[in-house]
């Protein structure tokens, strides 16, 4: 079946989070597919380990190169929510979350890497025909684009760093160091249903990833 990417403008949209007590995938182990992204650059000096990483997503930054890796060390202790069941964790340079709604196992990686802000998922815990990506960036309108998957189970999303558009917004502070542009990812399954497949239907949205 045929796929292209496509967006479309929604309404702005926002998200809050909440601390609360210890996950139930507080001492699962990772499966499925895990994609490493290690960078060339190391960290001088070990995280803290107030905010050690554990569970689900500790397994995956670790396999991905821990404070090595492209997300760096852990700035603040996992957190979860007050509406659902999942769990995400900040870092130097991107987020990794725990989302059930796309799976049991289902994990969310925000990360900055070779010029791009990358949004990556999975495993899912189920064959969807192709995910559907919510993005928002700067506080600004929400787009959808529809994204065709990586493999059965896991999904990539990539935008330029300084945003969607021919002409991304380039910003600086008299130090050189970035103005702090969020780039808000949300993801859920869709199988193409109907008469020559023109209808669709979907799961449930993941927790975001943001930068």
């Amino acid at each position: 079946m045929g796929r292209r990417i496509y967006f479309s403008m929604t309404a702005t949209f926002a998200f809050s989070a909440a601390l609360v007590g210890l996950p139930a995938h507080a001492g699962s182990a990772t499966t499925g597919a895990t994609t490493g992204i290690t960078t060339a650059s190391t960290t001088s000096a070990a995280c803290n380990p107030k905010f050690a990483p554990y569970g689900l997503i500790g397994d995956r930054w670790r396999a991905s190169g821990g404070e090595n890796s492209a997300y760096g060390c852990p700035t603040r202790a996992e957190y979860g929510f007050t509406t659902n069941k999942a769990r995400r964790q900040d870092f130097e340079n991107g987020q990794i979350g725990w989302s059930p709604t796309l799976g049991p196992k289902a994990m969310i990686r925000a990360y900055r890497t070779r010029g791009k802000a990358n949004f990556q998922w999975g495993p899912t815990g189920r064959d969807w025909d192709y995910f559907e990506v919510r993005y928002a960036f700067n506080n600004g309108p929400v787009k959808k684009y529809k994204v065709k998957r990586r493999d059965a189970w896991n999904g990539a999303f990539s935008m330029h760093p300084g945003g969607p558009g021919p002409d991304p917004l380039g910003c600086s502070h008299s130090d050189g160091s970035p103005c702090g542009f969020a780039h808000y990812f949300s993801v859920r399954g869709c199988d193409n249903t109907g008469v020559f497949q023109a209808g669709s239907e979907c799961g449930g949205w993941s927790i975001p990833g943001r930068l």
